[in-house]
């Protein structure tokens, strides 16, 4: 029988310790529902997503921006979960538990492989597996691209390292040093094909040339690395170009009119702090965090002084340990593609951005536990017991933390309970109530949390909503009216106006409302048919058949299957 040297046992131990973590944290997502933020659009209402796999969804994948992003190989994985899990949503959310497992995992051989050191990159593949913050990039269904990425980001890692190893042993042009890194360069693209944020990959690849792989000490070796990773920076630069365009065509990204330079800069600073705030301290996390349009430049200069003393002390004792300096402009570097200088949305930060770029932290935070601790003789064993303490007190954060992602209401409660004019989750919490209550349990809860709102089209339209479900036509004309006056470029609420006008018994204002709102953006069939029955029914009640007709036939000309307009249709086509 084959005995297993030390490392080995090493190894297999903390690989079952990793696994072990990640199914206490998060084997609990499997009764747990989609999230109606993006887990809707990305999955359950999304017709190319809900066909699973087939040549035209899989040519829709490539060929896309939808949800302002490009990202092919995301949508293959939750089209292929479709196909296999259908509804099931605790299906969606194993795939992303055993990704972020893979990830934990493949942290540890990565580290390992750089390093030799088995325990140090162990204890920073935990931290990455049990942290907190890491709970909404897991738990999140839609956030399947955090998880996916980064399984290519550390499989690019690992083939990079391969390459270097091999570098060692041979003395090879530039050319034959571009071909042996193939396998690199497809990771990284396959990589970026999932998540964009893989473009800052290239830097730190050059950040581990210089420790732990020890490559980079001259300027002429930066000139021959960058030289050497020439193919990962022009994919780096092809990817960045296409998620602007992606963005920028959906009207995700913010303009300087309502997010000002100085308040992106002073959030940016602010969001450093925030994260360091957070690794240490992973209290209050939730799902949305609004932008304050006011900077505070108290907070602003507190984070900028905490940037500037670990940078000042990463630098001063990076010769002795290069890790510092490392792992801190891992963390750095990292976030900038999301740090909110070009904004997209508005929200002011997010646990899910910490994903890869904590990893930075952890590897500072361990190496250095490690060195300060090899100066005493009880130190290793306290560092031990000390290591042990904060996973477990982590894993137990972290599973409380996944909890509150069962569904939408236990999550945006949470969340509303410490943020202010959190207005965007107010919209979609009343969404939640709206689609699982009753319809007048959700009219008194929606009321309750949006009349108190600043003046906003969603508020509006949400209220219209529910007073016309709720057969208060009145009231349900005036919301969508004032909606409409806020947003009138849009659709959906000019369809929605018309039908509160049809059933509130004004036909003809409906129809022109409605022949205004076919001229704009596109509006969904449902609500076209929806709108269309009830002028239908609007005009027989006024005695109009003719009109009746045209407009059930219009309904069902979008929507075939509806019963009641195609049984009303015969009858009056009938006498």
């Amino acid at each position: 029988m084959k005995v297993l040297n030390s490392d080995k046992r090493k190894s297999l131990f903390i690989a079952a310790l990793i696994i072990a973590a990640c199914v206490v944290i998060y084997a609990q997502v499997t009764g747990f529902d989609f999230i109606n933020i993006d887990d809707r659009a990305y999955i359950w209402e999304n017709p190319a997503v809900q066909s699973g796999l087939n040549f035209q969804s899989i040519r829709w994948a490539f060929t896309s921006f939808y949800a302002a992003n490009w990202h092919p190989l995301t949508w293959l994985s939750h089209m292929l979960d479709a196909e296999v899990f259908g509804p099931w949503a605790g299906g969606h959310h194993i795939t992303n538990a055993i990704l972020h497992t893979i990830n934990s995992l493949l942290i540890f051989f990565v580290f390992r492989s750089m390093t030799g050191s088995v325990w140090k990159s162990g204890i920073v593949a935990l931290l990455f597996a049990v942290h907190p913050a890491h709970v909404e990039s897991v738990a999140w269904i839609a956030e399947r691209k955090d998880v996916l990425s980064t399984v290519f980001w550390l499989l690019t890692m690992l083939a990079y390292i391969r390459y270097v190893r091999s570098s060692e042993t041979q003395n090879a042009g530039r050319v034959s040093s571009w071909f042996r890194m193939w396998p690199v360069i497809v990771l990284f693209a396959l990589g970026l094909m999932a998540k964009p944020m893989l473009v800052t990959l290239p830097f730190v690849l050059l950040l581990c040339d210089y420790w732990p792989l020890r490559r980079l000490k001259t300027f002429e070796d930066l000139r021959r690395l960058m030289l050497e990773k020439a193919p990962l920076f022009v994919l780096a630069a092809a990817s960045s170009v296409i998620t602007i365009i992606a963005q920028s065509s959906a009207g995700a990204t913010a303009s300087l009119a309502s997010v000002p330079g100085s308040t992106r800069l002073g959030n940016a600073i602010i969001s450093y702090g925030r994260y360091l705030r957070m690794l240490v301290y992973p209290a209050d996390l939730g799902i949305w965090y609004p932008m304050d349009p006011a900077v505070n430049p108290f907070v602003v200069l507190a984070s900028g002084l905490l940037i500037l003393i670990v940078t000042a002390f990463a630098w001063r004792f990076r010769r002795d340990n290069e890790y510092l300096l490392m792992g801190w402009l891992w963390f750095v570097g990292t976030l900038i593609p999301v740090i909110g200088l070009v904004q997209v949305g508005m929200q002011s930060h997010a646990d899910r951005y910490t994903y890869i770029p904590y990893i930075g932290l952890f590897v500072m935070i361990v190496w250095g536990a490690a060195a300060v601790s090899s100066r005493w003789p009880a130190g290793r064993r306290i560092a031990a017991a000390a290591a042990a303490l904060v996973l477990l007190t982590l894993t137990v954060i972290a599973y409380r933390q996944t909890s509150l992602w069962r569904t939408s209401e236990t999550l945006y409660t949470h969340t509303l309970s410490f943020t202010q004019n959190n207005h965007f989750l107010m919209s979609n919490l009343c969404l939640y109530y709206l689609r699982r209550s009753d319809v007048r349990t959700a009219d008194q809860r929606c009321t309750e949390l949006l009349a108190p709102m600043p003046p906003s089209a969603d508020a509006f339209q949400i209220l219209g909503y529910l007073k016309l479900e709720t057969g208060k036509y009145p009231e349900a004309v005036r919301f969508m009216r004032e909606a409409s006056r806020l947003d009138p470029t849009s659709a959906n609420i000019q369809l929605q106006l018309a039908e509160a006008l049809a059933r509130q018994g004004n036909p003809n204002e409906a129809e022109q409302t409605m022949q205004r709102a076919l001229t704009m953006s596109k509006a969904t069939n449902e609500t076209v048919a929806r709108t269309s029955t009830a002028i239908a029914e609007g005009y027989l009640k006024a005695g109009r058949k003719d009109k009746a007709i045209e407009y059930y036939q219009k309904a069902l000309s979008v929507k075939p299957d509806l019963t009641d307009a195609r049984e009303s249709l015969e009858n009056l086509e009938g006498k």
